[in-house]
């Protein structure tokens, strides 16, 4: 079946919607920026709408509602967190020195999670997967040797304004190197699969919405 022939109308509704959205995103590539303009307002407002659902339910209320009307006494933090979200959210209609102080709160929590993340998630990981263990194949060691090498000349290439020699003018150039190479094969890769949803889409209007082949 297709978009014209479908009989079920959840499946015709949501074929058709699809489609639409497909065809709307598609159309940039050949000049129409409003109905692009309109997708992406359209797939931010989604996306915001689904991050604050998430965040009441997920966050705000099992983490700070259901504590405070369970023991309203015994969590005095938890009511700094919900004077800290009120002024916050009132902070357009209050000075600036009032709301600035629970905006950077936000801010700095928010940088300090990113960092903490990008340390635990990221950098530590890497480094641990780079360590010369003892009793492994040679094709590891190999590995985790040129891994190890790699992750120390990237890390001395972010040294900029120190003064250095010139062995560790050479690593940072080489680092710098690395990590442009490695942005390039990232990005190679978004490219490749950019395409893989560009060929996805075009079998979806072809196959699914007209029908071409079933």
């Amino acid at each position: 079946m297709s978009g014209f022939f479908d009989t079920a109308p959840a499946d015709l509704v949501a074929t058709w919607v699809a489609a639409v959205a497909t065809l709307a995103v598609l159309g940039s590539l050949v000049g129409e920026r409003r109905l692009f303009s309109w997708s992406q307002h359209l797939l931010a407002g989604l996306a915001t709408g689904f991050l604050a659902l998430i965040a009441l339910t997920d966050v705000i209320g099992p983490r700070l509602i259901e504590p405070i009307a369970a023991d309203p006494a015994g969590r005095p933090e938890l009511w700094l967190g919900v004077a800290l979200a009120a002024v916050t959210a009132a902070a357009p209609w209050l000075p600036r020195p009032v709301a600035a102080l629970p905006a950077s709160l936000a801010i700095g929590t928010l940088a300090a999670f990113a960092l903490g993340g990008a340390v635990l998630g990221t950098l530590l990981p890497q480094l641990d997967a780079s360590i010369v263990r003892h009793g492994g194949s040679p094709a590891a060691t190999v590995g985790g040797a040129v891994a190890a090498v790699i992750t120390g000349l990237v890390l001395v290439g972010f040294l900029h304004g120190v003064p250095r020699g010139r062995l560790l003018t050479s690593a940072a150039r080489a680092g710098r190197w690395l990590l442009l190479v490695g942005i390039g094969g990232w990005l190679g890769f978004l490219l490749l699969s950019r395409l893989i949803l560009l060929v996805d889409r075009i079998g979806f209007l072809v196959g699914d919405w007209l029908g071409v082949g079933r």
